[in-house]
C-alpha cells in the first residue's frame, strides 16, 4: 500500500537537521583545515532523508543503537571523500539521542558510545588514532567539561575517506569506484539467502558523477544486471558536474561534443532510471525515494536516481550568493576545504546559520587561531553552538524519537532460506584430516526446488594420471558447496571453463528466481568488476551474532595476467576485513592460467610478475598457494581454509593453478610421502644423502619448474647431486606450522645455502629469508630480464630456461659451487 508523502513538519524538520549537518561539516573543515568540503555538501540533503524520512519514504531502515546489524539496510557512502556530510549527520542524531536519554532517563534513547560517533569525536577528522589517544590530557583539556563526552572511550579517529567500521556506512570508499562496485554483490547476496526485496535489507549508495567514469564503477552497470538485483540496489547519482580539477561537461567532456548523457548511459544498460531536478529540495528527495520504495518488486532492473546537485551547495544561499553579497564557491573549486581559518567566506556561512537559528558562534571574528589547545577550545564550542538547536522547537526530540521509531523497526527474526546461527565453513567436514581420499558419489537434494541428482568429487587422484593442478579447482569448490549448502559462489571473467570453476556449481548457474541455489554467477569479462561483486557478496553476513559468520564465501578469477585488475579491490576490501565490526567471508582469487606456460597464447597473457601482486599485503592477512600437482591442491587449499574460516584476520586466499595436464606426481619416491603434504605449506621431495657432503638446498615453486625438476630426480642421483629439494606451496601454510616442522624442511642455516627453480620472477622468492647468492644461482623465467616470446608451451618454457636440461644444469652449477658460496658469504661477516 502507497504510504503517505512528506508532511510539511517532517520537511521543516529534515531542513533543519540538514543546516545543522552542513554547518558541522564546514566546523570540521575549518578547524581541522583540511577535508573536503563542496561534495559532502551537494549530498547532504539524501544523506539527513535517507537517515530519517523512514522506510515507508523509501529511507533506511536501520537502528542507530545497533547500526551493524545485519538485517538493517546497507548504506554507502561511496563517494567516500563526501564522508564529513556522514560523520556531521551522525554527530547530529547522536547528540539527539543522548540529549533525550539524559532528560528522560529512557534506556530506548541509550546508544553505546563505542558505536556512536559524539561531536567530541571532531576533534579526531583526518587524525590518527595514536595522535588523538592522550591529545586531550597532554593540552591539560581531559577535566574540562566541554569535553566531558570524551571520559567514556575517548575520541574516534575519523578517516578522511568512508570507511566501512562508521555507524551506517558499509564500504570503504573512495578510490578508483571501488566502493560503488561492491553495490551489486551486497544486494545479491540477500536475494540469495532468501530476504525478500520488500521488507528486507536494500543497499543505498551514494556516488558521483565523475566517479562513475572509473572503470570499476562502470562494471557494476553490467554486474547488477547480470544478478537481477532488482529495486534492492538503489544508486544516488550526485549529478553536479563537478570533480576535483574540473568539469566533467565542458571540461574532460568537450561542448563540442555532444552526445555524453548520464541517463542515456544507464538506461543503455537496461537500469531502471529516475531523475530529479534538484537535490537539495527535500520534497523532491523524499518523493523519488518513496518512488523508488513503492517501485514493484518483480521489475529485477536495479535502479538508479540521477539527480541535479550544487557542489558547494548551502541551504541559505540564494542566486550564488550569501550574506552580504558574499559570492558562493561552487563546482570543482569547492572540492577541497580550501579557505583559512576563520575566514571571511567561513564567517559568511556563520552568520547565514545564526541569522536562521538565533546563535551566536564564539570568536571566529577574531581570525584564525593558532593555539592548538585554544583552537580545539574554540571547535568544541562552537559544535555545541550548533548542536543547540536540538532544543528549539522540539527538534531533538522529534530526531530522537524518529531514530527510535524507524530502529524499532529491525529485528532480529527474518524471513531467510538459510540457517543463520551456524558458520558453515568451520564444518569438520573441511578439516584437511577428514577430506575423502576415495573418489566420492554422492546423492545431493536441492533444498528449495526438491530437485535430486548424483555428484562425483574427486579430491585425490592416482598417480599417472595426466591431470593438471587446475582440473583439481572445481572439486575443491564442489566440495566446499556440497558441506556448506551452497555457499561458496564463483564469478569468473567470462572464463569459468577454461580456468575449471564452472563445474563447482552442484545447481549450476544462479539465478535469483529460478535457481537461487545456483553458485556461479553468470560473468562478463570485467575482472575488476566481478571480483568488487565478489566483495560485496563476502562482505554480508546474515548472523545476528557478530562473532559467528553466516554467509558465503566468493572466488572470482581470471588468468594470471590478468589478476592485477582485481587486487585494488582486494586491497580495500583487505582493511576493510581487517576492521570489520562483525565477520565476514572470505575472497578467494582464481589465477587460473598463470606461469610462463600461458605464453602459448601470446605475451600478453604471460604471468609471472602479475600474480606477484598477491604477496603485496600485510603478513597473516593473506594466505598464497601456488599448486604444482592435482594432489596438492585439496591438501593446501582446505588447510588455508581451516585458517581463514576460524582467524577474523585473514580475508583472502589467492591461487595460482597452471595449464599443463602434467602427470599426478608418485610420491612414492618423495622424502615426504603424505599425499597431504602441501597442507604443511612447503614439504620435501628429495632429501640429503646423510652420508654425503652437502650440495645446497633447492626451493621449487610452480608448474613446469617442479615437474621438470621431479623428473630429474635419479638424474641428481647418478651425478652425485646430494641437494635438498623442497616444494613451496605456501610460504603462509608454512609459516604456522611448529618450529620443529619447519626447522626439519629450512634449518636456520638454509636461506644462505639455498636457490630457487620458480615459474615466478625474482622480484618476489617463495620463501622470505633467503641469503645473498640465491639470485645469482636461481632459475627463474625472469633469468634474463626480458619479456619472453611466445609460442608451444615446450618452446616458452625452454626459453625461460625451466626445462630439464636447463635446470639440470643449473642446479649441478649451484651444487659444486658449494664450498666457494660458503666461503664467499663467510668473508661478509667481520
Amino acid at each position: 500500500m502507497a504510504s503517505k508523502g512528506l508532511s510539511t513538519e517532517d520537511r521543516a524538520r529534515l531542513e533543519d537537521v540538514g543546516f545543522m549537518t552542513c554547518m558541522t561539516l564546514s566546523l570540521l573543515g575549518n578547524y581541522a583545515q583540511t577535508g573536503h568540503f563542496g561534495g559532502p555538501l551537494a549530498y547532504t540533503p539524501f544523506n539527513v532523508a535517507m537517515h530519517l524520512a523512514g522506510p515507508d519514504l523509501g529511507g533506511l531502515r536501520y537502528d542507530i543503537r545497533r547500526p551493524k546489524h545485519p538485517f538493517g539496510d546497507k548504506f554507502m557512502m561511496a563517494a567516500g571523500h563526501s564522508v564529513p556530510t556522514c560523520y556531521a549527520l551522525w554527530m547530529v542524531l547522536y547528540q539527539a539521542m543522548e540529549r533525550r536519554h539524559t532528560n528522560t532517563g529512557d534506556k530506548k534513547y541509550a546508544v553505546d558510545p563505542d558505536v556512536a560517533i559524539l561531536p567530541v569525536d571532531a576533534l579526531g577528522f583526518r587524525r590518527g588514532h595514536d595522535a588523538i589517544k592522550t591529545l586531550l590530557k597532554d593540552l591539560g583539556l581531559n577535566s574540562d567539561p566541554l569535553f566531558a563526552q570524551a571520559k567514556a572511550r575517548g575520541i574516534k579517529a575519523l578517516a578522511g575517506h568512508a570507511e566501512s567500521i562508521d555507524v551506517t556506512n558499509d564500504t570503504n570508499g573512495g578510490p578508483s569506484g571501488v566502493g560503488v562496485a561492491t553495490a551489486a554483490g551486497k544486494a545479491a547476496f540477500w536475494d540469495m539467502v532468501g530476504s525478500p526485496i520488500d521488507g528486507g535489507p536494500k543497499v543505498i549508495c551514494f556516488e558521483g558523477e565523475f566517479a562513475m567514469t572509473e572503470g570499476h564503477a562502470q562494471e557494476v552497470k553490467t554486474q547488477a544486471m547480470a544478478m537481477q538485483v532488482g529495486k534492492r540496489l538503489r544508486m544516488i547519482l550526485s549529478d553536479n558536474n563537478a570533480g576535483i580539477d574540473d568539469a566533467l561537461i565542458g571540461g574532460v567532456i568537450s561542448n563540442k561534443t555532444p552526445g555524453y548523457v548520464l541517463k542515456d548511459q544507464w538506461t543503455s544498460y537496461g537500469w531502471n532510471v529516475h531523475t530529479i531536478d534538484d537535490g537539495s529540495d527535500y520534497g523532491q528527495v523524499v518523493k523519488v525515494m518513496k518512488d523508488m520504495e513503492e517501485w514493484d518488486a518483480k521489475d529485477r532492473r536495479p535502479m538508479i536516481t540521477i539527480a541535479k546537485t550544487v557542489k558547494g551547495y548551502w541551504p541559505a544561499a540564494h542566486n550564488g550568493t550569501l550574506n552580504d553579497g558574499v559570492k558562493q564557491i561552487t563546482g570543482y573549486k569547492s572540492h577541497p576545504y580550501s579557505q583559512k581559518m576563520n575566514s571571511e567566506y567561513f564567517i559568511a556561512l556563520c552568520e547565514s546559520f545564526e541569522k536562521k537559528y538565533g546563535v551566536s558562534f564564539v570568536g571566529i571574528r577574531d581570525g584564525a587561531v593558532s593555539d592548538t589547545k585554544a583552537r580545539l577550545v574554540q571547535f568544541k564550542t562552537n559544535l555545541d553552538v550548533v548542536m543547540s538547536v536540538l532544543d528549539q522547537s522540539g527538534l531533538g526530540d522529534w530526531v530522537a524519537d524518529r531514530l527510535v521509531a524507524i530502529g524499532d523497526q529491525v529485528k532480529d527474526d527474518h524471513k531467510l532460506n538459510v540457517n543463520n546461527t551456524t558458520d558453515p565453513f568451520q564444518d569438520e567436514r573441511l578439516r584437511v584430516a577428514n577430506l575423502p581420499m576415495e573418489p566420492q558419489k554422492l546423492s545431493i537434494k536441492n533444498d528449495l526446488s526438491g530437485a535430486t541428482k548424483d555428484v562425483s568429487i574427486t579430491l585425490f587422484e592416482q598417480p599417472g594420471k595426466a591431470w593438471g593442478a587446475r582440473r583439481a579447482i572445481s572439486e575443491v569448490v564442489k566440495w566446499m558447496n556440497h558441506v556448506t549448502g551452497n555457499r561458496f559462489v564463483t564469478l569468473a571473467a567470462d572464463l569459468s571453463e577454461s580456468i575449471n570453476v564452472e563445474h563447482g556449481a552442484l545447481w549450476g548457474h544462479y539465478d535469483p528466481e529460478d535457481n537461487p541455489r545456483g553458485t556461479r554467477v553468470k560473468a562478463a569479462i570485467q575482472e575488476a568488476g566481478n571480483v568488487a561483486s565478489a566483495i560485496g557478496l563476502i562482505s554480508q553476513s546474515a548472523s545476528v551474532d557478530p562473532e559467528k559468520f553466516s554467509g558465503v564465501w566468493a572466488l572470482s578469477g581470471t588468468y594470471g595476467a590478468f589478476t592485477p585488475l582485481m587486487y585494488t579491490p582486494a586491497r580495500v576490501w583487505s582493511q576493510q576485513n581487517q576492521d570489520s565490526k562483525f565477520r565476514v567471508g572470505v575472497l578467494h582469487i582464481l589465477a587460473g592460467h598463470s606461469g610462463p606456460e600461458t605464453a602459448a597464447d601470446g605475451r600478453t597473457h604471460f604471468g609471472i610478475f602479475a600474480t606477484q601482486v598477491w604477496k603485496l599485503f600485510p603478513r597473516n592477512q593473506t594466505i598464497h598457494l601456488n599448486f604444482w600437482d592435482y594432489n596438492d591442491v585439496a591438501a593446501g587449499y582446505f588447510a588455508a581454509a581451516e585458517i581463514a574460516a576460524r582467524d577474523p584476520k585473514v580475508g583472502i586466499i589467492s591461487i595460482e593453478v597452471a595449464r599443463p595436464d602434467n602427470a599426478v606426481a608418485d610420491r612414492s619416491v618423495f622424502a615426504d610421502k603424505d599425499v597431504k603434504a602441501a597442507a604443511k605449506g612447503f614439504y620435501v621431495i628429495r632429501d640429503f644423502d646423510a652420508s654425503k657432503p652437502k650440495g645446497g638446498y633447492v626451493l621449487c615453486q610452480g608448474a613446469s619448474s617442479t615437474v621438470n625438476t621431479v623428473k630429474l630426480l635419479k638424474r641428481f642421483d647418478e651425478a652425485g647431486l646430494n641437494v635438498k629439494i623442497i616444494s613451496c606451496i605456501s610460504e603462509e601454510l608454512f609459516d604456522r606450522q611448529p618450529e620443529a616442522y619447519r626447522n626439519s624442511v629450512l634449518p636456520p642455516e638454509a636461506p644462505y645455502d639455498a636457490m630457487v627453480v620458480s615459474t615466478g620472477t625474482r622480484r618476489v622468492w617463495p620463501y622470505k629469508f633467503l641469503g645473498p647468492l640465491t639470485d645469482g644461482y636461481s632459475l627463474t623465467s625472469d633469468w634474463d630480464h626480458q619479456w619472453l616470446t611466445s609460442g608451444l608451451e615446450n618452446d616458452v618454457i625452454a626459453e625461460a630456461h625451466l626445462d630439464p636440461e636447463a635446470i639440470f644444469k643449473g642446479i649441478e652449477r649451484f651444487a659444486k659451487a658449494r664450498p666457494e658460496r660458503i666461503a664467499s658469504q663467510a668473508k661478509l661477516v667481520v
